[in-house]
């Protein structure tokens, strides 16, 4: 699932990757000499050519890793429901993070559900400002829950308990 949903930046990134990995061996062929006056072993101007390109080509391959990195962590990652919280647990290499998400930050929930009761629930926290000053929504998207409704009415349920009525 986790795969899927970020395939458009693979998508992307093949043409990017490419296209840089293209000019990456023109630009070499100019920096050792390849096709230019005989006798001329490299130039400096080649060697920049090279050294341009060679961000483009590790930004290619990131984005190209990024959909099996995020399926990964996906797959290393489970949501637990506790009593008075909601956590991700995600297991690494040498450490394991634990997020916790209190019931009253929660501000709304959407639910997308299939025909077999299964689904995902969209945890909204609020809005919130980029680095561009843009307004964005802050949220979770817990995936993959066989009895979506179910885990939707718990985490309503915990909302509703954490709230204290006002005096």
């Amino acid at each position: 699932m986790a795969f899927w949903r970020s395939a458009g930046i693979w998508l992307f990134a093949v043409p990017w990757t490419l296209f840089a990995l293209f000019w990456e061996t023109l630009s070499l062929g100019g920096f050792l000499g390849f096709g230019g006056p005989t006798g001329q072993e490299w130039s400096w101007f080649g060697a920049f050519f090279v050294l341009f390109g060679l961000p483009f080509v590790a930004i290619g391959l990131g984005m190209m890793a990024a959909p099996f990195w995020l399926s990964r962590r996906a797959a290393r990652s489970v949501w637990v429901i506790t009593a008075r919280r909601i956590a991700l647990i995600t297991l690494g290499r040498s450490r394991v993070t634990v997020r916790s998400i209190l019931p009253q930050a929660v501000f709304a929930i959407e639910r997308t559900e299939k025909a077999d009761g299964s689904g995902s629930l969209k945890l909204i926290f609020g809005e919130g400002r980029d680095s561009d000053g843009d307004k964005v929504e802050r949220s979770e998207t817990l995936q993959g829950i066989p009895d979506v409704r179910r885990v939707e009415e718990i985490i309503r349920r915990m909302m509703e308990e954490q709230t204290v009525p006002a005096r």
